[in-house]
């Protein structure tokens, strides 16, 4: 059991990794620089609308493309490694250097570890659903931060993205960590609901200095995190609503 726990949680602290990664990746188009850059170029339109709606397009396109060629991710690996060892065969067979079949034979054989490696990841970090429906998490994160940009405009849109960075890993980590000694609400126990409640209040304080403010916002994101069902959807839009309410 304990096993099964530890292997659970590096799981999960693997996932939870790239999902920070990709919310904070999230919040370069608010940035006053990436905005510059396109305002440099004489780019015509909204660059953080652009950019949003462009993610958009590329996650629902991958996301279809999973949903319907599952084994897509196989067969492309298939592809390139009969590619990669049709090209060898090619140079080994038609350039006369010394000792050139052993050389490619040992960098065809670095290939398919790191191939085998990158496998076994993605194999460890993929939920059950995400094999059979695609990453849908992605998409729907993508498309709600971008609705809420497009309503609500930079500030709310952070504070739905920094939602998504800080309150769903927390949650995630501290109820794995806790759940044989604390019972749950809903989703998640106590003390995860206790983690990323303090935390996010912190990380909402750290933006405006509204103490009232942080402690309503982070309230609305710890409620959303609970009973939503899906909440890489719910919590970036929900918590921009709310934000854009309160700063009125």
């Amino acid at each position: 059991m304990h096993i099964y726990i530890h292997k659970s949680f590096g799981r999960e602290i693997l996932r939870k990794m790239i999902h920070l990664m990709f919310a904070l990746a999230l919040a370069i188009p608010l940035t006053p620089f990436y905005r510059q850059i396109f305002l440099d170029i004489g780019f015509p339109y909204d660059a953080t609308v652009f950019t949003y709606a462009l993610l958009t397009f590329i996650s629902a396109f991958i996301n279809s493309l999973q949903i319907r060629v599952p084994s897509i991710y196989a067969a492309s690996l298939k592809m390139l490694r009969d590619f990669r060892k049709k090209v060898i065969e090619y140079i080994s067979e038609n350039i006369k250097v010394e000792n050139i079949s052993d050389i490619l034979r040992d960098i065809d054989g670095a290939f398919d570890k790191h191939e085998e490696k990158f496998t076994e990841f993605i194999t460890s970090v993929e939920r059950e659903y995400e094999r059979k429906y695609g990453y849908i998490g992605m998409t729907f994160g993508i498309v709600s931060i971008t609705l809420a940009y497009t309503l609500f405009g930079s500030l709310p849109t952070l504070y739905g993205i920094l939602a998504l960075a800080v309150v769903d890993p927390i949650t995630a980590i501290v109820t794995l960590l806790t759940v044989e000694r604390f019972r749950k609400i809903s989703k998640h126990t106590i003390p995860s609901i206790i983690a990323a409640f303090t935390a996010y209040t912190i990380t909402c304080f750290l933006i405006d200095n509204n103490i009232t403010t942080a402690i309503s916002i982070s309230l609305i994101a710890v409620l959303v995190e609970l009973f939503s069902p899906e909440d890489n959807l719910t919590l970036p839009i929900i918590v921009a609503v709310f934000s854009h309410i309160f700063h009125l």
